[in-house]
């Protein structure tokens, strides 16, 4: 039994060791008697002696705590610096193996640099959209997006456009301590002739920069009595805007700027990076009720609860008493529209919910960042990928120094030390692919935003210091996560049976978890490679929709004309025949323009609907459409040829019915369908518009489904109607080309359109292509960085098993030299080394496609008219695997094919 003494030694010795105040007392017993020996050597009794030394030492003894405080001191600052200085040495010695093989490190780095480069970009990205607030709002936990939730149809939907009294409703809650609105962004002109250019404009109540908590750059934002119907037109500018167009000066305030022909006096300037509560780039922002004039030229809209225009926020910072604000507004947006529900006009179930700021948290999650944080996921299996094949390299690497490491620890160095070493290496060269992986990082997320996600805007440089601190960590993990395992392998090894093997180890052993490493990267890049295939099969059947236009031949043409303040103002009669004229004489230009087959004027532009109430003869009410309508288009006798509608029965328009007012139109099929079930439509008649004395207008043809300007519509019923001489002015034309190269004709057709009248402010040509891609973005996106991703991780792991077998051939030299010696054929040495790939090529495919149809249903509702378990996606990455294995394989076999087996002998 240990004595109790025995354990108060011990204790003693380790409270020594630690605590320097028993060092203290000891040096200052020991001067004392020097003090005592030196007196009594001048003649002093050796008791006075001892008084007078103690008297002189008192001074001391009196600071004897800050003596051991400042012994301690020392003793820390001692023991780091020796702690930094065996650091430091163990650093350089690992940098120093580490530049010994350039080649190998260069290799390591790369892969690395890759890895972490990819999920930094994709940081960069996700951050923005998924985790952080847009910049300069002041506690955005508190701000609300204020949503309409219908349970109208088969499945519940949100909405977040509202009305300005709705907007005054959120004002009277209580619960809210503050309500504002603001616009989507809309592309207007600044400025006209040569010197237009487009600006982003969005409409802000006066309100909203308060409730947001930000102040002005320069200037002052909007005040109440800016935000009136009769106030002067003001404006602020954005930061980056002001900078690039006027220089920067202080001297814009109180400048004037023409936009879309009514002048703005600038009164201030947000502070950089502000763009609202959206990731949108803005230019420039307008009070919300002149806004609101620019756009809609009416008086009414302010007042109206049928202008469903604008967007809401409150901020409520009581989070307990957000129910009872949802259910008292609910109360109000109800009650306002009581007749609307009594006649089946709107959802009588209808609800206001409020969603967090980041619109990608909440219920209007776009297909953008649902496809973002997928991607994240992604950049996460490429660095898993990278990691696996430097731990691969590392395991091959120690390899072929376990006889250097043996002697290592056979002249005394630990297996803690090798350890150490063996770590500092993995993460000398994590930190450097770090450093590699922040420019990849800023380039990759500029590239992203700017290419794949145009409508995301954010200032600066997309390398900040939570971009920074998160590649940091990613780079020690991904260190530790490829480093461990080698070192502690290094670590483990058995010195006698390396010295007596000359190195060679057991080399089945070594090799199951190189092997379990190469199939690991073979199957994530099969998930990777999966998930690239059946995204670009679903951009694909979105390319290939049958819209009922042909989208690649067509582009629109809308004039931005001066004495017209708005597309959906009321013209005077004057107004109306000089537009009317304008674009016939813009017509005109553009049937004699090269490449042009043939040109459509209509009053309604790609992307806009107009919806009118009908009356059928025998029908007592109109079924309702999830795609809602019917709705009218006003258009020529050019129209559904230029489009390329097809027309199933009866006629299209005709130059007559627009000359002479006929009251006729063409439906759709599903018109057709839905209002006449078991009849011919052809000679039927409906009452187009509320009038009662409004004659019948005839439906003369039939014609296939067209898209409204989505390509993801639901069922909704319209109709073509003539656009007569003496009606409302046309609002825009289509212009169909000779090829499927409609960007080049429209580029060459803006330069004309825009100098042939003083009166065309601006003549925005644009394909209908170009119209259509943002709705495919996501499926752009996924595809993109899918299969960029995808083809790395191939590459990464087909380097992965190349190197797994080339230091394996060369690991196994001796035996190779020995079979061949023995009449092995060189056929035989090279089928067994592509044989030995392509089996680990087959087993990572066995793998991955298990994991890949586990995902399956979980990406599902991300695709487009593909299966997430498509058989041909599958089949076709299996193939491209296992042959990207048989390549790999290739080389090292060949090499094994070449060794001689006299030099092989002769080197033992």
């Amino acid at each position: 039994m240990i004595r109790l003494s025995r354990i108060r030694e011990v204790l003693g010795a380790i409270v020594r060791r630690f605590d320097p105040s028993d060092d203290v007392d000891e040096e200052i017993r020991h001067h004392l008697e020097e003090m005592v020996d030196a007196l009594r050597a001048e003649g002093l009794p050796r008791e006075r002696a001892r008084r007078e030394a103690e008297r002189r030492f008192g001074s001391v003894r009196r600071h004897r705590d800050a003596l051991v405080r400042l012994n301690r001191r020392g003793e820390t600052m001692r023991r780091g610096l020796e702690t930094a200085r065996r650091v430091w040495g163990e650093v350089r010695q690992a940098a120093r193996g580490l530049a010994r093989n350039p080649g190998f490190s260069l290799g390591v780095l790369a892969t690395l640099g890759l890895g972490i480069g990819v999920n930094g970009a994709m940081f960069a990205v996700t951050d923005r959209l998924l985790l952080r607030a847009p910049d300069h709002i002041e506690r955005p936990d508190e701000v609300r997006r204020v949503l309409t939730l219908r349970s109208r149809f088969d499945a519940p939907s949100y909405g977040a456009s509202m009305t300005y009294p709705d907007l005054d409703d959120l004002r009277t809650v209580g619960e809210f301590t503050a309500a504002a609105g603001y616009s989507g962004p809309r592309t207007r002109t600044l400025g006209e002739g040569a010197e237009a250019m487009r600006v982003e404009t969005v409409g802000a109540s006066h309100d909203f920069f308060t409730l947001l908590g930000v102040g002005p750059a320069l200037g002052r934002f909007p005040s109440p009595e800016d935000d009136e119907v009769e106030a002067a037109p003001t404006a602020v500018l954005d930061w980056d805007f002001w900078q690039r167009s006027f220089g920067g000066t202080p001297d814009v305030l109180g400048t004037s700027i023409e936009i879309d022909g009514v002048a703005y006096t600038v009164i201030g300037v947000t502070p950089r990076g502000f763009t609202g509560v959206d990731m949108s780039r803005v230019d420039v922002w307008i009070p919300l009720v002149p806004y609101g004039m620019l756009q809609w030229g009416r008086y009414d809209f302010h007042e109206s609860r049928g202008f469903w225009w604008m967007r809401l926020i409150v901020r409520a910072e009581d989070d307990a008493r957000l129910a009872a604000a949802e259910e008292a507004t609910t109360a109000l947006h109800r009650n306002a529209r009581q007749e609307e529900i009594e006649t089946g006009r709107y959802d009588p179930d209808a609800r206001i919910v409020t969603a967090p700021l980041i619109a990608a948290r909440g219920p209007l999650a776009s297909d953008e960042s649902r496809v973002a944080l997928w991607l994240s996921g992604v950049a996460l299996l490429v660095l898993l990928i990278a990691c696996a094949n430097v731990a691969n390299l590392l395991l091959a690497r120690g390899e072929q120094r376990r006889r250097e490491e043996a002697v290592r620890l056979s002249l005394g160095i630990s297996r803690a030390g090798l350890l150490r070493g063996a770590m500092l290496e993995a993460l000398i060269l994590a930190g450097a692919g770090g450093v590699l992986a922040l420019g990849l990082a800023h380039w990759g997320a500029v590239v992203i935003r700017d290419t794949l996600m145009p409508d995301v805007y954010w200032a600066g440089s997309a390398v900040d210091a939570r971009l920074a601190g998160f590649m940091a960590g990613v780079a020690m993990v991904a260190g530790l996560v490829a480093g461990i395992g080698p070192a502690l392998r290094s670590a483990r090894a058995d010195v006698a049976v390396q010295l007596q093997n000359g190195g060679r180890g057991n080399a089945g052993r070594r090799s199951r978890l190189r092997n379990g490493l190469a199939v690991a990267q073979v199957a994530l890049s099969v998930v990777l490679l999966v998930g690239a295939g059946l995204f670009v099969r679903s951009l694909a059947e979105v390319r290939g929709l049958d819209l009922g236009v042909d989208v690649d031949r067509l582009a629109v043409v809308r004039l931005e004309v001066d004495g017209t303040a708005s597309m959906f103002g009321q013209e005077t009669e004057e107004e109306r025949v000089a537009n009317t004229a304008l674009y016939e004489e813009a017509t005109r230009i553009a049937r004699e323009a090269d490449g042009v087959a043939s040109v459509s004027l209509t009053m309604s532009p790609f992307g806009w609907a107009f919806s009118a109430g009908i009356r059928v003869p025998g029908l007592d009410s109109i079924p309702d459409l999830p795609g809602g309508g019917p709705y009218y288009v006003g258009a020529d006798e050019h129209y559904l040829s230029t489009l390329g509608i097809e027309v199933l029965r009866g006629r299209g328009l005709e130059a007559a019915d627009r000359a002479e007012g006929t009251h006729v139109a063409v439906i759709s099929e599903t018109m057709a369908r839905t209002l006449w079930p078991r009849e011919d439509a052809l000679g039927k008649c409906f009452y187009h518009g509320e009038e009662e004395d409004t004659p019948c207008t005839t439906v003369v043809g039939v014609a296939e489904d067209v898209t409204r300007g989505s390509l993801q519509e639901e069922a909704h019923m319209a109709y073509y109607v003539p656009l007569t001489v003496d009606g409302p002015a046309p609002r825009g034309m289509y212009v169909r080309t000779t090829s499927d190269d409609a960007a080049a004709v429209a580029s060459a057709l803006a330069r004309p359109l825009r100098s042939f009248s003083p009166r065309v402010r601006y003549a925005s040509v644009e394909t209908l292509r170009d119209a259509l891609d943002p709705q495919a973005r996501a499926w752009s996106l996924g595809a993109t960085l899918f299969s960029a991703f995808g083809v790395l991780a191939l590459l990464v792991a087909v380097v992965g098993l190349y190197s797994l077998l080339a230091f394996d051939v060369a690991d196994r030299t001796r035996e190779l030299g020995i079979r061949s010696a023995l009449g092995a054929s060189k056929q035989g040495l090279l089928r067994g080394v592509v044989v030995r790939g392509v089996g680990l090529a087959v087993a990572g495919v066995a793998l991955g496609s298990t994991v890949a149809l586990w995902l399956a249903p979980r990406v599902e509702d991300l695709l487009f008219g593909v299966a997430a378990r498509d058989p041909l996606v599958l089949t076709t990455v299996a193939v491209v695997l296992v042959g990207a294995g048989a390549l790999a394989s290739w080389v090292p076999g060949m090499r094994a094919t070449s060794v001689d087996p006299m030099e092989a002998l002769r080197s033992e």
